[in-house]
């Protein structure tokens, strides 16, 4: 039974100012697409019918409440943008933030401008994201710039700085300018910049990850994951991510489609894992088991090893999307297409 949502990011694009290392949805600048904005209404009377009558889960961090709205980088269109803020409070929907990166951060008018429309049309909270890999493309004054007039207009106690700690380490090696991810290893070394990397942020290695910071942290053979199943993630979270193209993609799991959202109320109402073999496997075998199943049409485990589940699930997933091309639980396709 797929447990409904108490809590969901809304992914108006996946198209991105960077092509962040950690990206766990694959976003960057060669995405085109932002969501219809058609859909997008529909999407939010569709939620607003589950949530009738929606409180903020107590017993859940403040990142899982109500609707956040995403990207890819979600200022790219503002336009739409704003329009889902508006949509959202006119159906007395629960925002909880809205996400940046910062990178249009450049105008301290414009910014003011934007957040002060956001406010004014019924946001309450906004997201800043901070952190090595963002600003490998980002200078860091431009996030500075988006919190110093973040705070001004929301005020301190709803600006979410994700994650601040790394405010003074960044400032140490350049305000002004991108910081590839190399000078951290030149300046700390490979280990310690691993453990800045991996433990300093609490990445999923899920995504891109794996792939471009998995040399940095301790790798294991899949085998070692054969217990973890995906049961959680998949069906119990009650968190998950609706994007433009309508794919229900549960938890954090870019690259999983579990179906189209059209009547969500009917979504969950017919909701049939014995109609997703993929998806079956994971939650009763996770990624081992989807690894062993996929051996039988080729795959071979890499022998650099796995940081984590998640990170042989998008490896076994990758293969199973160049074998069956049209599979829709594999969803969006240029999610593997834009990995590396």
């Amino acid at each position: 039974m797929l447990i409904p949502i108490d809590s969901l990011g809304i992914i108006l694009t996946y198209k991105c100012s960077s092509r962040c290392r950690h990206c766990l949805y694959a976003s960057g600048p060669e995405w085109n697409d932002f969501m219809n904005q058609e859909y997008l209404d529909s999407l939010l009377k569709e939620i607003k019918k589950v949530w009738k009558n929606y409180h903020p889960p107590r017993n859940k961090n403040i990142l899982f409440h109500g609707i956040h709205f995403a990207g890819g980088e979600p200022f790219l269109n503002f336009p739409l943008l704003l329009h889902a803020v508006k949509r959202a409070k006119e159906l007395d929907l629960y925002i909880g933030y809205v996400e940046t990166n910062a990178s249009w951060c450049i105008n301290r008018e414009d910014v003011h401008e934007k957040f002060y429309l956001l406010k004014s049309a019924g946001l309450s909270k906004i997201f800043i994201s901070c952190s090595p890999f963002h600003t490998e493309r980002i200078p860091l004054k431009r996030t500075l710039l988006a919190i110093e007039v973040a705070l001004e207009v929301f005020g301190k106690e709803n600006v979410i700085v994700y994650m601040e700690h790394f405010l003074p380490k960044i400032a140490k090696i350049d305000i002004e300018n991108p910081i590839p991810l190399e000078k951290w290893i030149e300046i700390y070394g490979e280990k310690a910049a691993g453990y800045i990397f991996w433990e300093g942020y609490a990445l999923i290695p899920g995504g891109r990850s794996g792939f471009h910071l998995g040399h940095l942290f301790p790798r294991y053979p899949a085998e070692v994951f054969r217990e973890e199943n995906c049961k959680f993630e998949i069906l119990e979270s009650q968190h998950a991510h609706f994007d433009l193209y309508g794919n229900y993609i549960p938890y954090f799991c870019g690259g999983v489609s579990l179906g189209k959202i059209e009547d969500l109320e009917e979504f969950y109402k017919n909701f049939d894992l014995e109609k997703l073999p993929f998806i079956k496997i994971l939650v009763e075998e996770g990624p081992y088991g989807l690894s062993k199943y996929a051996q039988k049409l080729g795959f071979k485990e890499s022998k650099d090893g796995y940081v984590g589940k998640c990170h042989l699930c998008v490896d076994v997933r990758k293969f199973l999307n160049d074998v069956f091309p049209y599979s829709q639980e594999l969803n969006p396709k240029d999610f593997y297409r834009f990995l590396f």
